[in-house]
């Protein structure tokens, strides 16, 4: 795995990613569902807070902290 990338870490997009099912804004949050290795290049499965699975390289997401991703908006 990449940088200690696991199952149920949240992340983030860090650009606009056009994919199957339309476009992810830049910002879109999603929790990792695993890491796989495709020709030598690492893929990041993510389902996505916005109802789309798929798979993103890792220069396309930033892995949010623990912190992050406890903080709570009210």
């Amino acid at each position: 795995m990449i940088n200690g990338i696991q199952k149920g870490m949240r992340c983030r997009t860090t650009k606009v990613i056009r994919t199957h099912g339309g476009l992810l804004g830049r910002f879109t949050e999603g929790t990792i569902q695993g890491v796989i290795d495709n020709l030598g290049r690492q893929l990041i499965g993510v389902d996505w807070d916005s109802g789309v699975t798929t798979y993103v390289f890792i220069n396309e997401i930033e892995i949010k902290t623990r912190l992050e991703s406890e903080v709570s908006v009210f």
